[in-house]
């Protein structure tokens, strides 16, 4: 966990009912356990799993543990997810053409065969909006651009 960028004061606390029911209003397919470290969150993390579960969804774990340091009650909850992306992120493993991991040493358990389409592949993405007034790249565009995005008079001929 960066202590720089999570601030363990700030948020709210609530309970899995009311998180439960949020996610409920909200029609989703699926939920996705992200940082600090899900994991951390022992019984109530395995309670809101049990019952999001029980109402047909999805649950996608990322964690920075690896599945052999899982111990009884992490297992628990991993044991609910559909997929888990487990392993530290390693700077120095950084591959931006990965779909879903960070770092190569991380690895990609899918659990629920009908989601293994979607996270089998390392296919990278790069969404581009054009405006009347700007251009917005969201994933990685550096290098699938190339020398593009430091050229301010460069346009993509679509």
């Amino acid at each position: 966990m960066n202590q720089d960028l999570w601030d363990r004061s700030s948020g709210e606390e609530t309970t899995a009912d009311a998180l439960l029911a949020q996610i409920v209003n909200s029609h989703v397919d699926g939920v996705t356990y992200i940082g600090g470290e899900p994991l951390q969150q022992g019984e109530e993390l395995l309670t809101l799993s049990e019952r999001i579960r029980k109402i047909g969804l999805d649950i996608v774990l990322f964690t920075g543990y690896e599945p052999e340091e899982f111990d009884d009650l992490q297992k628990s909850v991993a044991d609910l997810a559909s997929v888990i992306i487990a392993g530290r992120y390693v700077e120095c493993m950084r591959d931006t053409y990965l779909t879903h991991r960070g770092s190569s040493n991380q690895k990609v358990i899918i659990k629920d065969e009908s989601l293994r389409r979607f996270y089998s592949g390392e296919a990278r993405q790069v969404e581009i909006i054009i405006t009347e007034d700007s251009e917005t790249y969201l994933g990685f565009p550096e290098d699938f651009l190339g020398d593009a995005s430091s050229d301010s008079d460069h346009r993509l001929n679509l």
